[in-house]
């Protein structure tokens, strides 16, 4: 019975660190996003919603006022 439950352990710490980890990891880098600050409004918008004006970044809110 102790053997039993000692591979269990094992086989379940080899899952856990060598197959459900890296899938986590995969899962992560997917969600994240890269974000740039406007240099005019000093909030980070997503990349796409960033124009580059004069060497410098504008978000589309800032462009459309100025």
């Amino acid at each position: 019975m102790g053997k039993l439950i000692l591979f269990l352990i094992i086989a379940g710490a080899i899952y856990f660190f060598f197959i459900k980890k890296p899938a986590v990891e995969e899962k992560q880098k997917e969600e994240s996003e890269d974000l740039v600050m406007c240099d005019k409004c000093k909030t980070f918008y997503p990349k796409n919603e960033i124009k580059k004006v004069d060497g410098k970044n504008i978000c589309k809110d800032c462009y459309a006022n100025s």
